[in-house]
Parts: C-alpha cells; sequence; structure tokens
C-alpha cells in the first residue's frame, strides 16, 4: 500500500482552476519530485494535502485513511510535514527555538506543568531538545555551535532554508514535502542540500515529496518525477523519461521546440 494516494484532486479559485484531475501515489521510502512552469499549481497540491485548502473534489489518503476535511495541526500529528516556498519561520527566535516550537503538539503536560516546571515537564523539554539538535546535525556545522543561539533574522537564506528542514523534519513526520528547499543556494550549497535530501531518505527513514525547479537537483534525487502544467499532469516516469517527453519539452520551452521532439522520435 502507497503512503499517499493522491486521486483526482480538483480545486479553483473563482474562475481559476489551480489543479484538475491530479492524481499520483508515493511509496514509503521514495524520493517523489513535482516539476512544471510557475503557476502550474505545485504548491496548491501541496496545499490540499496539508489541509491549507480543501479539495472541491478529489481524495487524499495517508496510510490508507483520507484526510481530507482534517485541519493542519491533525495532519502534522498524522506525520506529514512541510517547508514552504516562501519561509515561514519565526526570525525573532532563535534556530535552536525555531524547531523546539515544532515538537510542541507533543507535549503531554499542562499549562500548571510548564508554569512549575515539573520533573515530567523538564524530562519532555530535554527529549525535545535532543531531537532538535539531532534534526540539525543532519544539516553539518552551519547550524551548529553558535548558531545555535542566533535570532534567525541574522542567518543567511540558505541557512534559513535549513532550519525550516530541521523544524519539518523535528514534528516527528514519516513524510516530508520540501517546497523548492533549495531555493535561494548557490551551485555548492544546492549540492550540500542534494546530500542531506538522500541521507533523510537513506538515514532517516523519510519519505520525501519534492517542488523544485533547479533540475540538476530533481535528476539527482528523485525514484519518480510528476509533472504539472495548468494544474494538469501531463507526464510521470523517471527523471529521463519526463525530460525526455514532448509534452514536457512543450510546457518548459513552447510548442514548436515539443513538436521538434516528436519528430525526433518518430524520426527515430
Amino acid at each position: 500500500m502507497a503512503m499517499l494516494e493522491v486521486e483526482g484532486l480538483r480545486k479553483s479559485f473563482g474562475g481559476l482552476t489551480a489543479t484538475n484531475d491530479v492524481g499520483f501515489h508515493v511509496d514509503r521510502g521514495e524520493i517523489v519530485s513535482i516539476i512544471g512552469p510557475n503557476g502550474a499549481g505545485k504548491s496548491t497540491v501541496f496545499n490540499l494535502i496539508t489541509g491549507v485548502y480543501r479539495p472541491d473534489a478529489g481524495d487524499v489518503r495517508f496510510e490508507g485513511t483520507s484526510i481530507v476535511g482534517k485541519s493542519t495541526n491533525q495532519v502534522v500529528d498524522l506525520g506529514i510535514a512541510r517547508t514552504f516556498q516562501n519561509l515561514r519561520l519565526f526570525t525573532n527566535l532563535t534556530v535552536l527555538e525555531n524547531v523546539l516550537i515544532s515538537q510542541h503538539h507533543r507535549l503531554r503536560s499542562n499549562w500548571l506543568s510548564a508554569v512549575f516546571r515539573t520533573p515530567s515537564y523538564r524530562r519532555q523539554e530535554r527529549a525535545m531538545r535532543e531531537v532538535a539538535t539531532e534534526k540539525l546535525g543532519f544539516f553539518g556545522p552551519r547550524l551548529q555551535s553558535f548558531r545555535l543561539h542566533q535570532p534567525v533574522y541574522v542567518l543567511s537564506y540558505a541557512n534559513r532554508r535549513r532550519t525550516e528542514m530541521a523544524r519539518a523534519m523535528a514534528t516527528g513526520a514519516k513524510l516530508l514535502l520540501l517546497d523548492e528547499p533549495s531555493a535561494g543556494m548557490n551551485p555548492k550549497e544546492t549540492s550540500e542540500i542534494t546530500q542531506i535530501i538522500r541521507r533523510m531518505r537513506d538515514e532517516g527513514g523519510y519519505t520525501i515529496v519534492v517542488v523544485e525547479h533547479k533540475m540538476n537537483l530533481v535528476g539527482e534525487i528523485s525514484d519518480r518525477v510528476i509533472v504539472l502544467d495548468y494544474g494538469q499532469k501531463i507526464a510521470e516516469g523517471t527523471y529521463r523519461d519526463v525530460v525526455n517527453d514532448p509534452k514536457v519539452i512543450e510546457a518548459y520551452l513552447g510548442k514548436k521546440a515539443g513538436d521538434d521532439k516528436r519528430e525526433e522520435l518518430a524520426d527515430g
């Protein structure tokens, strides 16, 4: 059974159809990338999966159970966490505090325990700190040492991206949805984040769905690639398959390029 199943997903905003009959699945332990031109509906799919929007039609099942209609916090409790195309960090809090916050939904204490700092509350606090430090450790020295206690607003854009990814991991998620994880990163940093995403799957045990524009990253990490255009799925398969698909070439480069590719394939 697939970990995530998306079936017939449709969402409109007024007269604009953002997604139309989108369907795909993600198996446990896979890294699946969703690509497509700007405005193709990629982030909308993430918003529909995580409860930010409710679909007009279709279903989203996580581990066999429909999650349509669940609130965002309920989706996190089930084991799905995400990052955002536009960063959503608490910039006046430190790196460590941002990652600690993501674990508060798992606290089994009331406000009295927090005020009086009972032994049980302190034990949970220590455990949360250990988890936060472990997840930040995935990103090497860039978020360690003195940076743990720096406010997020002093960090580079790339380190803010890393902090948001660590925060998603610390929620206790099984499935991570990463929305443009390499945005704002130079080629060296992009290479580093590529390796980290692999380690998240191989060492961390996460199943991962990535929305990304950098094709070198997509090609290196993806087990499968799904292509959206104008809210519809136009291709799915291995990276090599989709980048050679005439419909995909047309979506990115225009009709003439797609027609040329069809002629090339016919001649072959």
